[in-house]
């Protein structure tokens, strides 16, 4: 009876989800979305966690063989222009607020790309004209925009709406939306560097009992403390890493339906959902 009874819930949930899915879809994504194809088969994906500077030394020869994404603040960074990313794909709306210290990744991309680069951005971003006009003098930077639209629901409905780039997975991490769109775009082998995700590490209590989370990137010389605001718990921080995690079996469960294959190849992380390998090991067929 209670297995019944669970089935019933589960049912009466997925139908919700979907509905709800369907609706937002119809409200708030444009059905007017640009497709970019992969100019390779191959693509590496790099995320700003501290290990990113152990695979920028040990594999740089391997990355610079891919065709590359870089997010949030990777421009600031002598390796930008190093790498000259094809791609660029940001998610955080603080990079519309022109105090915050966003502007320096968007400044820097703006006078320093002398390259063909595709930057990628939630369709909200492009109503902002201080955003935009942050590109405008810069011919080498596409913005090219997409749904941010988080649908769930029924399996088949959801990849329905994730092929036609109508609706995404929750991305609670900015890495989540780049793998998706690097699947959306048809690159059969992709690879994840500098993703860390040890978050959990960085969380502590201080001799107040208030919580405090070390901020760290492989762009930083030393972690940042950031006090965590009041009236939030260990319950709330833990949820959030669930939802960062979650999203990735999401993704490896749509990538693998369309025959895609994702590689964690960065030198630590607790992303446990693709195949972990290590750039030494891969056969040399790239």
């Amino acid at each position: 009876m209670i297995n019944f009874l669970l089935a019933v819930q589960q049912a009466i949930s997925l139908f919700i989800n979907s509905s709800i899915s369907v609706i937002k879809v119809l409200f708030l994504s444009k059905f007017s979305v640009r497709k970019v194809r992969a100019g390779s088969p191959y693509c590496g994906v790099l995320g700003n966690g501290p290990s990113l500077k152990t695979s920028l030394q040990k594999d740089l020869a391997f990355i610079k063989k891919l065709e590359l994404f870089a997010v949030n603040l990777f421009s600031v960074t002598p390796e930008y222009i190093e790498l000259k990313p094809k791609n660029y794909l940001i998610l955080d709306m603080s990079f519309l607020n022109p105090a915050h210290s966003c502007q320096d990744g968007l400044k820097a991309m703006a006078n320093l790309t002398t390259w063909e680069m595709n930057l990628y951005v939630p369709y909200q971003m492009l109503k902002s004209a201080f955003f935009v006009s942050q590109f405008r003098a810069n011919p080498n930077i596409r913005l090219i925009p997409y749904n941010y639209t988080i649908v769930t629901g029924y399996r088949w409905l959801a990849y329905w709406f994730f092929r036609r780039g109508l609706g995404m997975p929750q991305c609670q991490n900015v890495l989540v939306a780049t793998l998706f769109y690097a699947i959306n775009m048809g690159f059969k082998e992709i690879y994840l560097f500098g993703a860390d995700h040890s978050w959990h590490e960085m969380i502590k209590l201080d001799e107040n009992n208030n919580m405090v989370v070390s901020d760290s990137h492989f762009y930083q010389h030393k972690d940042i403390d950031i006090a965590v605001k009041e009236n939030s718990y260990m319950s709330q921080q833990l949820f959030s890493l669930h939802k960062a995690f979650y999203g990735y079996e999401v993704l490896g469960k749509y990538a693998k339906s369309l025959g895609i294959k994702i590689y964690n190849a960065s030198a630590k992380s607790y992303i446990d959902v693709f195949e972990k390998v290590k750039v030494a090991d891969l056969p040399e067929k790239r």
